[in-house]
């Protein structure tokens, strides 16, 4: 598993009672599968890091809306703001 990005900044937390401002860090790793000869290809991405202020409710599906307007769906692991994402971050356009 690589490292492959780490986004920092500020964004927007949506929960279904509303939004909060937040800061972030997001560190994006690359898994790798090795197939036929050897041959390594990409798999699946992970992506771990932090959100505060931590918001909404204990194991509710949140929003991350980043500066750049792609969002990450998420929840949150522990409430000092360590996430688990589910999924890729997604483009809004």
């Amino acid at each position: 598993m690589d490292l492959i990005d780490i986004l920092r900044g500020e964004g927007t937390g949506i929960t279904k009672a509303g939004n909060t401002q937040v800061e972030y860090e997001l560190q994006i790793y690359q898994h790798w599968l090795t197939v036929g000869n050897d041959q390594a290809v990409p798999g699946l991405k992970e992506i771990h890091g932090w959100i505060r202020p931590v918001f909404g409710k204990d194991k509710e599906m949140l929003t991350l809306e980043m500066n750049d307007e792609s969002m990450l769906k998420f929840s949150f692991t522990d409430r000092n703001g360590s996430i688990t994402a589910n999924g890729e971050i997604a483009s809004v356009a």
